[in-house]
C-alpha cells in the first residue's frame, strides 16, 4: 500500500492511504491519525489501513477524494532520525530530521550554493540492538524517495554542510514493489533534474550497501525506534571506460553536481557547471522497470525570497 501525510496545519499531519495508480486518497481517519501513530502500532494498524487501501482500489471508498501531491508534507514530517551513509561509503551519519521537506514545497530562503543527491530510505519498526543483517530487514516497513542536500557559502568550493532532506509525496510497503524489492536493495532509475535538464539517472540496484547491513550497523549497541529512517547513501551513476586512451564517460549522468564537476575537471580540465543557487528547481523520480513510479515525483524550488516551511522551526529537536 502507499500513503501520504496531508498538511493540516499541525506539526505532523494528517495520514492519507493513496491509491495504486496514485489518482485517488482517503483520510486514514479512525484508524491512524498520523503515519507515526501506525508506526507505533503497526501489527495492529497496518492490517486496517491495508484493508482501506483495498476498498479505496476498488472504487468502493465512500469519502475518497482525487490526490493531489502539492498537499503533501514529507511522509513522516519529524522523523525520530534520519541516518546516512557518508560519501565515501563509511559509517552512518544523522541527518537532521527537523528538516524534512514535502515533495513540493519552497526550500528555506538562505544566501549560499548547495548540491544534491538522490536516495532510497527505508521507514523502520522497532529493531533490536543486536539483529543480524539477514534479519535486519525484518524491521522495514516503508520505503521513500528523498534527495539530499548540502548546503555552503557563497563562493565556497564545494557545499559540504547537510541541509536538509526532500522527500516524495508517498510511502511505500516493500509488498507494493513486488520483484523490484529484493536483497535489501530497489531495482528502480532514479532520475534528477535542475531546471528541466537532467543530472543524470542513477540505478537503485547498484546501492553502495544493502539495506539489511545498514539497519543492522544502525541499531548495533542501541536498537532502533519506530519511525527511523535509514537511507541507503547517494545512488551511483555508472562510469565506463570511454575512447581507446582510456577517458571516462558518463553515460547515464552524474549523481551529484560535485560529481559532475569533478569529471569536467578530469576531461576538460576545469569544472564548468555551476552548483546550485537560490532560484533553481530541483526534480527527481524512481521509475521501476514495470514504468511504474510509486513514490511520486520531488518537485522543490529553492527561492530566492522568503518562503514558508513545512511548520517545523529550524533548530527545533525533539524532547
Amino acid at each position: 500500500m502507499k500513503l501520504a501525510t496531508y498538511r493540516d496545519g499541525s506539526r505532523d499531519g494528517q495520514l492519507v492511504v493513496v491509491s495504486r495508480d496514485g489518482t485517488l486518497a482517503h483520510y486514514a481517519t479512525g484508524i491512524a491519525d498520523t503515519l507515526q501513530q501506525a508506526l507505533d502500532d503497526w501489527n495492529f494498524v497496518a492490517p486496517q489501513l491495508q484493508d482501506l487501501a483495498l476498498t479505496l482500489e476498488h472504487g468502493k471508498a465512500r469519502h475518497a477524494f482525487a490526490f493531489d501531491p502539492g498537499q503533501c508534507a514529507a511522509p513522516l514530517p519529524r522523523a525520530w532520525g534520519w541516518l546516512a551513509p557518508a560519501e565515501d561509503g563509511g559509517v552512518l551519519q544523522p541527518w537532521r530530521s527537523d528538516a524534512l521537506w514535502g515533495p513540493t514545497r519552497g526550500l528555506p530562503a538562505v544566501a549560499g550554493v548547495a548540491d544534491i543527491g538522490a536516495t532510497v530510505g527505508v521507514v523502520c519498526g522497532d529493531v533490536a540492538s543486536d539483529v543480524e543483517a539477514a534479519a535486519a530487514l525484518e524491521g522495514v516497513r516503508l520505503l521513500v524517495l528523498a534527495c539530499h542536500w548540502w548546503l555552503g557559502g557563497e563562493g565556497k568550493e564545494a557545499p559540504a554542510q547537510p541541509w536538509g532532506i526532500a522527500v516524495a509525496p508517498c510511502a511505500v510497503t516493500p509488498d507494493e514493489l513486488g520483484a523490484a524489492w529484493a536483497g535489501g536493495r530497489l531495482d528502480a532509475s532514479v532520475t534528477t533534474s535542475i531546471n528541466g535538464r537532467k543530472l543524470g539517472i542513477a540505478d537503485g540496484g547498484a546501492q553502495a550497501r544493502d539495506f539489511g547491513a545498514l539497519i543492522a550497523a544502525a541499531a548495533r549497541g542501541r536498537g532502533i525506534a519506530a519511525g527511523v529512517v535509514v537511507a541507503g547513501g547517494t545512488l551511483p551513476t555508472p562510469e565506463i571506460p570511454g575512447d581507446p586512451s582510456g577517458s571516462p564517460v558518463w553515460p547515464r549522468g552524474y549523481a551529484t553536481i560535485a560529481a559532475r564537476r569533478a569529471a569536467e575537471r578530469r576531461t576538460l580540465g576545469a569544472a564548468r557547471t555551476p552548483w546550485l543557487v537560490p532560484g533553481d528547481r530541483v526534480q527527481v523520480e524512481a521509475r521501476l522497470p514495470d514504468g511504474s513510479t510509486p513514490f511520486g515525483v520531488i518537485d522543490v524550488t529553492w527561492p530566492p525570497a522568503p518562503a514558508h516551511s513545512e511548520g517545523v522551526a529550524v533548530g527545533w529537536a525533539r524532547s
